[in-house]
């Protein structure tokens, strides 16, 4: 696991950035963006669904492993409803065009073992396959996952796979774990395996032990020294984690790590993680772990203990339209540790009541932290973004900033509906942000609506 003990709660050298926008507050206009900018993608939320009429394996209630080496790619794997016990898959081979599905048919199927057996749900060297929980009319998390020390897990060399509508609750550590851990064993290593193609998303995990879903090796620089020497994590490439729910999680909602191209972290609802963390730090709302590098967006997180959002990845990372509330530390945090990336960029998110600061930025070996568009809200401290020392460089342009959330005039805030009030001080005060990618906002509403962009997270 990480040691994120990176001075957070050191306050001394810090700087206050002067050109925050306050309630009565003059526009600037944003320095223009690297031509190399990401565009925010039209992602594909579709579904997979599956008639289950015709199955072509079913598993037994008696069976607590399944080898699929025999079961040809395109097949549907049928488990019925009712109570079982844990569930390993091994050796399930599909193709990119024909995976192999795994769907509940009759009903809820739930997985039921002690928080200390090892797993409830584990797949073991299977590639091409969906585990869907909409096998049944009315159901809307068709596998439920009660119980083990890691509730669900996708190990052993596993790739190219699709978890959804699974709900996951009392694990023992990490509730949905997508990793390979490496070990002497040559094939698991950095440049010999690679994880690809995963999709997480639709799913409820909740009162884990350890984090909620934990994506890739936390240790991605530094690797694990073993009998044979240190020996490096993989890579994850094309890793979409969306519209998932976290809720009462021991350590972070969402923790990626090593995901080093095609990562998205979007739409997700992350509440009350870090309840009872194992080691210092490890409390934060999502992380952003070493090696990860891509998109952060659309996501409403609440009630961290430590930080909203913390970021430790490559520099080619953008966060945008986050709602973050609540955060008993940082609302945003960011540390450069293998960082050969050009650029952290912060826009149009919406922070109020962190209660150390805003955004925290120790990212003192990357090129360019931007600050735009954002809005910062009654943090605790007073301080809205902070810099660790002059060696952080920095472009902040069109913050608003003030110590009264009434005063961004949202709709229904203590209900969570952000949308604003046409007397908001957030409508057209923002610098168009189009060329870092940002071209909605958190509901979806086209950027800009009006005649520039708002500030902050919606768009009026």
């Amino acid at each position: 696991m990480e040691n994120k003990n990176y001075f957070i709660r050191l306050i001394a050298g810090i700087l206050i950035i002067s050109s925050f926008v306050m309630c009565t507050k003059s526009t600037n206009v944003a320095e223009t963006a690297p031509n190399s900018t990401p565009a925010q993608d039209t992602i594909p939320e579709t579904l997979s669904t599956q008639a289950v009429a015709n199955c072509n394996y079913t598993v037994q209630p008696s069976e607590w492993m399944v080898d699929g080496t025999k079961i040809p790619a395109g097949s549907t794997v049928c488990i019925p409803a009712g109570t079982r016990g844990a569930l390993l898959l091994k050796n399930f081979k599909g193709t990119a065009a024909n995976p192999i599905i795994f769907i509940n048919k009759g009903g809820k199927v739930t997985f039921s073992t002690t928080a200390t057996a090892s797993y409830a749900f584990k797949t073991q060297n299977c590639q091409y396959f969906k585990v869907l929980g909409n096998g049944a009319p009315g159901v809307t998390y068709g596998f439920n996952v009660n119980g083990g020390n890691i509730g669900m897990t996708m190990d052993n060399l596993s790739s190219d796979f699709e978890i959804a509508n699974v709900e996951v609750r009392n694990s023992g550590f990490a509730g949905i774990m997508a990793k390979t851990d490496p070990t002497c064993d040559a094939t698991t290593w950095r440049g010999h395996f690679t994880m690809k193609n995963i999709i997480i998303h639709n799913n409820y995990v909740h009162k884990t032990g350890g984090e909620g879903l934990y994506i890739g090796n936390s240790f991605y620089a530094d690797g694990v020294s073993l009998a044979c020497g240190k020996v490096l994590p993989h890579d994850v490439v094309n890793a979409k984690i969306y519209k998932n729910i976290t809720d009462s999680t021991g350590c972070e909602g969402i923790q990626v790590g090593s995901a080093t191209s095609g990562c998205y972290i979007y739409n997700n609802t992350v509440k009350t993680p870090g309840i009872s963390p194992f080691a210092n730090d490890q409390n934060n709302g999502i992380q952003i772990g070493e090696g990860t590098g891509g998109k952060c967006y659309n996501n409403l997180i609440k009630n961290a203990p430590g930080n909203g959002i913390i970021l430790l990845g490559l520099g080619d990372n953008i966060l945008f339209n986050n709602y973050i509330i609540n955060s008993k530390a940082y609302g945003i945090f960011a540390d450069s540790r293998y960082t050969p990336g050009p650029h952290f960029w912060f826009i149009n998110n919406t922070i109020i009541a962190p209660v150390l600061g805003g955004i925290k930025l120790n990212s003192e070996t990357i090129p360019m932290n931007t600050a735009i568009n954002n809005a910062i809200i009654h943090p605790g401290s007073g301080l809205y973004i902070i810099r660790k020392s002059t060696s952080v460089k920095l472009t902040a342009s069109n913050n608003y900033t003030s110590t009264s959330v009434s005063s961004c005039r949202f709709v229904n805030y203590e209900s969570d509906n952000f949308h604003l009030y046409s007397a908001s001080p957030l409508i057209n005060k923002g610098a168009n942000a189009s060329t870092y990618g940002v071209n909605s906002d958190f509901y979806g509403i086209k950027r800009p609506s009006g005649n520039a962009f708002d500030i902050g997270a919606t768009e009026y």
